[in-house]
């Protein structure tokens, strides 16, 4: 386990690496590009895929095997900065983003899914936050290297980078899972020719094995979600910027298309669909979805009050990019100290919910803070102070909530809920980045009329960095406070938005660490007799899943 977990660190630490280079470099490469004012675009197709594609890389990886998984979506998270770096414009970057998210998707799930199978409930915790702990020295280093590339016009060689070390790292841990893959299906081979029983199944027509898969990972749900999520939220980003205004065909046809999309998913999910992509009615608990909308909401609050966070204080303190971040990251940094310490505790007080309810006060109150503290004549600390408290909330809810959903379900359904989890994360997150697009671009435009006096170009204000902070200085002063106005409506959705958290965590269910899983299921469902999962397609046409195999030797 410890072999592992060193590998997974190293996996953990360039993640988070290439996380804080690509928050650092944004704001600049979407100035360079002109696209400024719509960087939202590049979190919203990001968290897009994510809700589709993480829960389909989990039944993926427990039908043919995490090494497989791991590998695909590696290989696209390398190339995905490969055309980044090449981008010319923006509608390239964004084309870059999507194979992105496509590699982060699945790079992202096998982590929190290894660690599940690798330790007991207890431990889970734990590891999980010593897992995030290498996310410090990049948002501390990471910064200043984007810094010195951005200083010498060398924004291309940060994406650059990133796709080496990404390869190096990975290295490790793709060999040593697919020994373990290897492993694994010699043993399943001697078994099988031990037992000597023939597989009809195997003999089927492969069009029925695809169809099999196909129905695994509900792909038709899944397309009818991204088309649903692509189509209702990226017009309320581009309408007004791109396409014309609420009122172009362009604008009005591609509501109708996704909601059309929405109900055709609903549809689907309820009569349709074998394996469903959101499992409602597959555990009799409720507290893994409850889990799932709490984390939600706190990603929300993130992308909602952070999406813009950075160009606003370069605009507003004329900072560079470097201090900017740190300025940001003071949320981060104590998000993950805490998790180490709500970790621990957990691990020997055996319990989870009072680090809930703890952290999501705490997270209010943070973001309370954030509303005075995000004025632009605020002072530097204050607003580190604010990040710090609602990291510290936000980092005690993280650790105990996914712990709860994990384990208020069957062993063999860790992948599944898991997948869930995150994709509740990535939900919040698109909905959180298209809200603070839809609000930035909406309110830009009377605002700095009202603030900003004589000629001026309004495009290339919201577009460029550069060029607002190069403004004489009666026209800047306007600028900042319309950037100020549009930040304050933000921070107030964003507390708005925390008092949800509270409110989704209540009806979880309370359970001991320490309880076998018969009876948390028992205590979570209020039932004698626990939700299993079914398994009787696990091993059609041959396509025996590896996870139960492979947990044992991992």
């Amino acid at each position: 386990m410890l072999a592992h977990l060193h590998r997974l660190v190293m996996i953990s630490w360039v993640s988070t690496w290439e996380a804080n280079i690509n928050l650092t470099i944004t704001p600049t490469v979407t100035s360079v590009l002109e696209a400024n004012n719509i960087a939202s675009i590049l979190s919203t197709v990001l968290h897009i895929l994510q809700v589709c594609l993480i829960p389909m890389y989990s039944k993926v990886s427990d039908i043919t095997g995490r090494a497989e998984v791991y590998t695909f979506a590696l290989v696209l998270y390398i190339i995905s900065f490969v055309i980044m770096a090449n981008a010319q414009n923006y509608d390239t970057l964004v084309g870059g983003r999507v194979i992105y998210g496509i590699g982060k998707s699945g790079c992202s799930i096998i982590a929190p899914i290894l660690i599940g199978d690798m330790t007991n409930v207890i431990n889970r915790g734990l590891m999980q936050a010593l897992y995030n702990i290498p996310a410090l020295f990049g948002m501390f280093v990471a910064p200043i290297v984007a810094g010195a590339l951005l200083a010498k016009g060398q924004w291309r060689w940060a994406y650059g980078i990133n796709s080496i070390l990404l390869f190096v790292t990975s290295a490790p841990l793709i060999f040593s899972l697919w020994n373990v893959d290897f492993k694994a299906r010699r043993l399943m081979k001697s078994e099988a020719e031990q037992e000597e029983t023939p597989q009809q199944e195997a003999k089927e027509p492969f069009y029925k094995k695809v169809i099999w898969v196909l129905n695994e990972v509900d792909m038709i749900g899944s397309i009818f979600l991204i088309a649903g999520l692509c189509l209702i939220l990226l017009p309320c980003v581009l309408a007004n910027t791109r396409w014309g205004g609420w009122g172009s065909p362009i604008t009005i046809g591609t509501l109708v298309a996704g909601l059309i999309s929405w109900i055709l998913f609903a549809l689907w999910e309820w009569k349709g669909a074998l394996k469903p992509i959101i499992p409602a009615t597959k555990w009799e608990s409720r507290t893994p979805l409850w889990g799932v909308l709490a984390t939600t909401t706190v990603h929300m609050i993130a992308t909602t009050n952070w999406q813009y966070f950075l160009t606003y204080l370069q605009v507003s303190r004329k900072v560079s990019p470097t201090k900017a971040t740190y300025l940001e990251r003071g949320y981060s940094v104590v998000f993950v100290l805490i998790q180490t310490v709500v970790g621990y505790l957990m691990k020997r007080q055996r319990v989870w919910r009072p680090f809930v309810w703890v952290g999501t006060s705490l997270l209010l109150l943070g973001v309370g803070l954030m509303i005075p503290a995000r004025v632009p004549t605020s002072s530097d600390a204050f607003v580190v102070i604010s990040q710090a408290i609602a990291g510290l909330g936000s980092g005690m809810l993280d650790v105990p909530l996914m712990v709860a959903v994990q384990s208020s379900v069957p062993h063999n359904d860790l992948s599944i809920v898991t997948a869930l989890y995150q994709m509740g994360g990535s939900l919040g997150s698109a909905i959180g980045s298209t809200m603070a697009g839809a609000i930035w671009n909406a309110m830009l435009p009377s605002l700095i009329k009202k603030y900003v006096p004589g000629e001026y170009d309004y495009e290339k204000i919201v577009r460029n960095i550069k060029y607002a902070i190069s403004l004489p200085d009666e026209q800047y002063q306007g600028v900042v406070t319309a950037y100020g106005e549009v930040q304050r409506v933000l921070s107030i959705i964003a507390v708005c938005v925390a008092s949800l958290t509270f409110f989704f965590s209540i009806p979880m269910r309370s359970f001991g660490l320490d309880e076998s899983e018969e009876d948390r299921i028992k205590a979570n469902a209020g039932s004698s007799t626990p939700t299993t999962k079914d398994e009787g397609d696990s091993t059609k046409y041959g396509l025996t899943t590896l996870d139960s195999t492979t947990k044992s030797k991992v």
